[in-house]
Parts: structure tokens; C-alpha cells; sequence
């Protein structure tokens, strides 16, 4: 059964990436959120808030120096960090590259190496480089079918009988009931595991925060976990699935397009408005000008029909001299002058 997966995006000193969030929604039915942080101290707060919330955070930005992804989830979930062992995760390069102890490296086909992701239960933090051409390969090729896969949430198996009737031994467990997550790590022993003697130590820090499913809390959380992990829905808490009704009125309501749509989609707006109001008045003044320009020509026109009607046609009806005619006039303005 396909599930609505909770996804945290965290953006750390770096900016958004619209499309990798549009891929990401394309994987399943989802609720994605976003954030950006401009220290370390509004990501570890961040960081905190999403753990609570949502059950895979991605975290996108610097992933070495002190101020790094890695170093600060680190210690803020208190794992500490190892070195990488290149040649067995296929990176190109002999530098020390540390990672969050646990967690797993992300690697391009190319060999580079672009962030690592870690879980704790159905709960997953995935941390990726601010290099957008690194970050859209790993994404394509390792966070988008991991994600998928993900979002189905499992049938209740039915227990098979054994065929013989010899009673199956019993095996004891060294871990509690509620702590049944701990289990899932068999599916993963064909991984190389990081060496313990490169493990470095943690920083003891007031901002350090624990994964939700790692039921280390007071008594009265163990209780609730407990008793949550008994019925086997545990992997409920980070999704929401929608019955038949919700699904049939969330079609049936019009969309509305919020102010972030208005990018995206041609919408009508004030700023329409006020273009089509500054284009008609840019019309409307060419025309005006246009109008004027055309009665200067005919006034002109006008001007230069009267000239040749006084100084040419009508001498030549007259039967008089064009020349002696043109020379009387200017005599006689040229006389009246000299009265003046």
C-alpha cells in the first residue's frame, strides 16, 4: 500500500533547488517542507524540529569544515564521525574523507563522493553536497529508488506452518521488545562495515539531538514506545494515509493557486493589470502624436498650394511674366519697408 511519506528539506548555506524538490514529490505522495539555515546553530534547531516531524530529512550544503553538515549532525546525534574507506565505496582519490560513524557513504557513478545517508528505524537522514551536479546524480541514481521503496508500507506477513511436526527451537534475543528496529540491521551485514578503530570521539555539545526511534529517553517514553511498537504500526508515526473520502474531496475542490504559484503559472493578477493600463496609455499618446504629426503635414501642404498658386498660376492666368511678376512683388514689400 502506497503511503504519504513526510519529507524535510534543510538548505544550509546554500540555496533552494526547486527542481530537485519537483523529482522528489514525482518518487510517491508526499508532504515536503523546506527550510534554510545561515549557521550552525539555526540548523542544529532545524535539524530538531524535522526529526520530530518527518520521517526522512535531507540536508543540502558544505559537507566538511566545522561549520559542515556532517561534522554538526555528528555531534548532534551524538555517532561521531569515521573515515572512509575509498577504495570499498568506489571513490576516486586517496583524501580522508570522515563521515558520520554508521552512516553510509553516497557516491556518484563517477566515483565522487557527494554526502552519506543514515538510519535509525523507519527514520532516515540523508546528507548531500551543495554541488547541484553531484547532488542531481546521486539523487537520480540512489535517493529516488531508495525513496520509493520506502513509501509502500508493508502487509502484515502471515506466519507459515513447518511441515513437520518437530517444534522449532527457540531462540533468545538480547534485545527488549520494544527495541524490535534494531533487528532490521541483519538485512544489511553484506555492506562493508566502517572499521571501529577509526572512529573519532564526540564532542560533548548542550545542541546535540536524538533520533526519534532511538528510544533513549525517560522511562515514560520507553512506555509509550513500548506499547506503540507492540502493535506494529510504528512506521505510522511519520505518514499519513488518505481514505477513500479525502482522496474524493480533495479532487472534487477547485484549485487555487497560492502567491509561490504565481511564478509558475499564468495567473491574472494586479501586475497584469497594471501592464495592459501602461500599454493603452503608451497607445494612446503615438496616436496623439501620430495625429498631430499628420496636421503639421497638411497645414504644410496647404502653406506650400498657396505659394504656388499666388507666385505661379496666377501670373500664368493673368498672362503676365512669372519673373516680372515675382520682381513687382518684392519691389513693392521692399518700397514699403523703405516708407516705414
Amino acid at each position: 500500500m502506497i503511503q504519504n511519506l513526510k519529507v524535510d528539506v534543510i538548505y544550509h548555506l546554500t540555496q533552494s533547488d526547486f527542481e530537485m524538490e519537483f523529482n522528489l514529490c514525482g518518487c510517491c505522495r508526499m508532504r515536503l517542507l523546506n527550510d534554510k539555515t545561515t549557521d550552525k546553530k539555526s540548523f542544529v534547531r532545524a535539524l530538531a524540529r524535522d526529526v520530530a516531524r518527518s520521517r526522512v530529512i535531507i540536508a543540502c550544503g558544505p559537507l566538511f569544515g566545522a561549520d559542515g553538515t556532517i561534522a554538526t549532525v555528528a555531534t548532534a546525534i551524538g555517532n561521531g564521525l569515521a573515515v572512509c574507506d575509498n577504495k570499498t565505496y568506489g571513490i576516486k582519490g586517496d583524501d580522508e574523507i570522515h563521515i558520520i560513524n554508521g552512516s553510509t557513504p553516497l557516491v556518484t557513478p563517477d566515483g565522487y563522493f557527494g554526502g552519506c545517508i543514515i538510519e535509525s528505524g523507519p527514520q532516515t537522514i540523508i546528507l548531500l553536497t551543495e554541488n547541484k551536479a553531484f547532488r542531481k546524480s546521486i539523487l537520480q541514481t540512489l535517493i529516488h529508488p531508495y525513496i520509493e521503496e520506502i513509501s509502500y508500507i508493508p502487509t502484515k506477513a502471515t506466519l507459515i506452518q513447518p511441515t513437520t511436526q518437530e517444534e522449532s527451537p527457540e531462540f533468545e534475543t538480547a534485545v527488549a521488545e520494544a527495541e524490535t528496529y534494531i533487528s532490521e540491521v541483519e538485512e544489511y551485514e553484506s555492506e562493508p562495515q566502517l572499521e571501529e578503530e577509526n572512529t573519532l570521539p564526540v564532542e560533548d555539545d548542550e545542541h546535540n539531538v536524538d533520533f526519534i526511534m532511538d528510544g533513549e529517553g525517560d522511562e515514560g517514553d520507553n512506555a509509550e514506545t513500548a506499547d506503540y511498537s507492540t502493535n506494529d504500526n510504528e512506521i505510522f508515526m511519520y505518514t499519513e494515509v488518505e481514505t477513500h473520502e479525502e482522496i474524493k474531496s480533495r479532487y472534487s475542490e477547485p484549485y487555487v493557486p497560492s502567491e509561490s504559484d504565481k511564478m509558475f503559472i499564468s495567473y491574472e493578477g494586479e501586475d497584469d493589470i497594471n501592464n495592459q493600463n501602461q500599454k493603452a496609455a503608451k497607445e494612446r499618446k503615438e496616436k496623439s502624436v501620430n495625429i498631430t504629426i499628420v496636421l503639421l503635414v497638411m497645414l504644410l501642404s496647404i502653406a506650400l498650394l498657396a505659394v504656388l498658386y499666388l507666385l505661379v498660376i496666377r501670373p500664368m492666368t493673368t498672362g503676365a511674366d512669372v519673373g516680372q511678376y515675382i520682381k513687382e512683388i518684392f519691389g513693392m514689400a521692399s518700397s514699403n519697408n523703405s516708407l516705414v
